[in-house]
């Protein structure tokens, strides 16, 4: 058997008794937590504010922490965790605080320390609801194979951090702003004390799928310009959104029509420049309002078969000069990636389409980065999301080992 074969039978067996303990941590949990000691939603809680004054700090200081409950379907889990604030940068460069959950297991570090996994979850939505703090802390909205891929890191006595990397505007698909939020919760990891890690020199790799992957991947193209300080082992990502246009027109109309009306939202938020008043008519004004206050879950199915010419006062959006320009600047492909990369992807993924990823892979191949790009023939966006897993346990496990990253670039 090849090493990475190998590699791979471990990472899902690893997976499988993941899953095993998260059941049984689950089976053994102590009771919800009763209506006073249940967390805040962030738009109440203080922690959550934005500093004012802002105090003159470089990103990724810590501007608070707490400690902090995890939980799945309710039920805490035993895990020691914090919730830290943070200093990060929006997409024009103004000063915004960040929140980030710090995970690990308890008891003592293994021998050597503890290593660093960046895990982005797909914060699809456009409200504080969807914030994976707060999912965390309730344990109601976090996607249960996001969950059981974290927990193979946690009982491998890693350090896992999950940003809240949209911001405190939920910019949901802003890439300059998220690709922010992502590096500077990793500078605020590595220097969090309690978490007991050694800064920049912490062995450090980053996961995501589908909305984690647009985070985790522009997290990888902006280190090396906004952070050159990190030096990551690797970055995997699955269902990959590389280009914003090229899946607005596929998904528009369709039933995942709502998730464009979900990015538009977001990106509308983050470039004042897209000037809504004037692009929307009366049925589109209405729509973004309802669609800016929920999650992927609700603006998915209410928005479902809408046609986004039906809420504008031009023929196309994404012909609009400014739309097309902010377009251009959240389409991955702009810088060259600071780590090695593992992307898995299916062929049939109706999401995110595997064309665009293809071309992405090929420009990062032609920068001489290591790409292991994984192509998987049956299934579709959701199910690729549980069975591409192992393999990128078993690469982010290698690199954390300090095995050579492979390439399979042409």
């Amino acid at each position: 058997m090849s090493a990475s074969r190998a590699a791979l039978r471990r990472a899902a067996s690893l997976l499988a008794t993941a899953a095993l303990a998260l059941a049984g941590l689950l089976a053994t949990a102590q009771p919800a937590a009763s209506a006073g000691d249940w967390p805040l939603n962030p738009r109440d809680d203080p922690f959550y504010a934005q500093p004012n004054p802002f105090p003159d700090v470089a990103p990724g200081a810590i501007l608070d922490s707490r400690p902090v409950t995890i939980r799945a379907l309710a039920l805490p889990l035993p895990f020691q965790a914090w919730q830290v604030k943070y200093r990060s940068t929006d997409s024009h460069g103004k000063a915004i605080a960040d929140i980030a959950t710090v995970m690990q297991p308890l008891g003592p570090a293994p021998e050597g320390g503890r290593k660093l996994v960046s895990y982005q979850t797909a914060q699809d939505g456009l409200s504080t609801d969807c914030a994976p703090s707060y999912s965390l802390a309730t344990g109601l909205n976090v996607p249960a194979a996001e969950l059981a891929a974290m927990t193979p890191m946690l009982l491998a006595g890693h350090t896992v951090v999950t940003a809240d990397y949209e911001g405190p505007e939920s910019q949901w698909t802003a890439a300059i702003n998220t690709g922010h939020g992502v590096l500077d919760a990793i500078r605020a990891t590595q220097n969090f004390a309690p978490a007991g890690l050694t800064g920049p020199d912490t062995p450090t790799v980053l996961w995501g799928y589908s909305g984690g992957a647009l985070a985790s991947s522009w997290a990888n193209e902006l280190q090396p310009d906004y952070a050159p300080e990190l030096k990551f082992a690797g970055v995997a990502a699955g269902g990959v959104p590389a280009d914003m246009d090229y899946v607005a027109r596929k998904i528009d109309g369709g039933p995942l029509s709502g998730i464009y009306f979900g990015a538009a939202v977001g990106l509308s938020r983050a470039y004042p420049e897209i000037d809504t008043d004037k692009l929307l008519n009366d049925k589109g004004k209405a729509a973004f309002e309802e669609v800016g206050k929920g999650c992927i879950a609700q603006f998915a199915v209410s928005h479902a078969f809408h046609r986004m010419r039906d809420h504008v006062t031009v023929p196309e959006l994404l012909d609009v000069p400014s739309v097309k320009k902010v377009i251009a600047e959240n389409t991955m492909g702009r810088f060259k990636p600071g780590a090695p990369i593992y992307y898995y992807q299916g062929i049939l993924d109706e999401l995110t389409p595997v064309q665009p990823v293809d071309k992405l892979v090929r420009e990062y191949c032609g920068q001489g980065v290591p790409v292991q790009y994984q192509r998987y023939l049956l299934g579709e966006h959701v199910t690729i999301a549980v069975t591409g897993a192992p393999g990128a346990l078993a690469y982010l496990n290698d690199r954390l080992a300090g095995v050579p990253a492979p390439s399979n670039c042409q």
